[in-house]
């Protein structure tokens, strides 16, 4: 089973994701952690990316497409799920030809909808621990301690870009970018949209039962 992951930011894919890595056993492909591994690969692709991440520019489609490839070459996962990936119709239709060339199918996309207040309000409220990565939310997830994390006791930090400010630009990219990839699946029938507003134990519900897992 192959699953793609979408949603503006906030909306909580890598949470959701990661409930299904661990629950239910889905092999989280997470487009820049694959980056950063192939760089520290040290392969020649890895080397080829590396010279784009250190001058702070965009890694090539063509990049892209070779990393989807040499994924699907090599995995032999029974259920995939990419989070936050394709983030345009140029990634869509590179999943697409990959997905074809191996032929596997994409078997759902998800989109976790939610309202721009609620997302505004996640994002200012979200802290995470810069030693073990653990997200909180201030009023829906607080830590046990104000401040510290649950796991490691070390302090939470608020991401430079989890400001109003920030998140405005962020979600005008992220409508301009990835609203035509949904229509993209809508197209194909592969689309079904979650009510994100829910809180997590519901949303997973929901996303489980869709898949039947």
């Amino acid at each position: 089973m192959i699953v793609v992951f979408l949603g503006p930011p906030g909306s909580g894919k890598g949470t959701q994701a990661d409930i299904l890595h661990e629950q239910h056993g889905f092999f989280h492909f997470d487009t820049g952690s694959r980056l950063r591994a192939e760089i520290a690969s040290g392969s020649e692709l890895g080397a080829r990316i590396e010279q784009y991440t250190n001058a702070g520019k965009l890694v090539p489609i063509d990049i892209i497409r070779e990393m989807i490839k040499r994924f699907f070459s090599a995995s032999d996962a029974g259920r995939i799920m990419f989070d936050g990936f394709p983030r345009n119709l140029e990634q869509a239709r590179v999943l697409d030809e990959s997905l074809l060339e191996h032929n596997v199918k994409l078997d759902c996309a998800i989109y976790l909808e939610i309202d721009e207040d609620s997302l505004l309000n996640r994002i200012v409220n979200r802290r995470f621990c810069p030693q073990c990565g653990d997200i909180y939310n201030l009023q829906s997830n607080p830590p046990r301690q104000a401040g510290v994390c649950d796991k490691d006791g070390a302090a939470l930090i608020q991401r430079q870009d989890d400001t109003a400010e920030v998140f405005g630009t962020r979600l005008t990219v992220y409508l301009h970018e990835t609203m035509p990839v949904l229509e993209h699946y809508r197209k194909q029938g592969l689309l079904n949209t979650i009510d994100g507003d829910f809180d997590i134990g519901e949303v997973s519900k929901a996303i489980v039962e869709l898949l039947g897992v």
